[in-house]
């Protein structure tokens, strides 16, 4: 290798470990945030600010939220079991189906009362708004379910003024989708 090569080498090395020092010292000392969360930009954050509550209005909100996580975590646990069962079983072949449908009505039945978990949630949370603080309640319980979510894939998106759900709605669950069914014999 000619000299000029060599010093080359030399100095993409020093150059690489400079580089791999800044980076080290740039991940070790940066302050660390849950999850890329933001701080201070949660959901229980969002909605003491948006609703501006009041010192009462938090310690009870938080009251709310503690109930909430804990209801929450015992569910999510009991549905991870039953999935771990549900593909544990696939092994037996003379009893799967019918013990796998079993566990799909549990799993989904889990689900239901997850989304009820939630529902009563925010019901108490909007019992603990003023009547200026409901209205602000109705306008940001997408954000705030959102921001729950983690903003996950599959989130619905935003809803335009001209679909249902979207600020000129009354409120009302969008009517069924047609769905195309089997093609009719003629």
């Amino acid at each position: 290798m000619s000299e000029k090569g060599l010093k080359f080498w030399k100095w993409a090395v020093v150059l690489l470990v400079i580089c791999n020092i800044g980076l080290l010292l740039t991940v070790w000392l940066k302050p660390q945030m849950p999850f890329g969360k933001p701080a201070g930009e949660g959901p229980r954050n969002f909605v003491i600010s948006s609703l501006k509550f009041s010192d009462e209005q938090v310690k009870k909100y938080d009251v709310l939220i503690n109930g909430h996580k804990q209801a929450m975590d015992s569910l999510r646990d009991e549905s991870m079991r039953y999935r771990q069962q549900l593909f544990q079983n696939l092994k037996n072949e003379a009893t799967g189906a019918a013990i796998a449908d079993s566990l799909a009505k549990c799993i989904a039945d889990n689900q239901q009362r997850i989304e009820m978990v939630t529902y009563n949630h925010f019901a108490q949370v909007r019992a603990l708004c003023t009547s200026e603080q409901k209205a602000g309640f109705d306008k940001i319980i997408r954000e705030v379910t959102r921001r729950m979510n983690g903003n996950q894939r599959g989130a619905p998106p935003p809803r335009r003024d001209d679909q249902p759900g979207g600020p000129q709605d009354n409120g009302n669950p969008p009517p069924p989708r047609d769905r195309p069914g089997p093609p009719e014999n003629e």
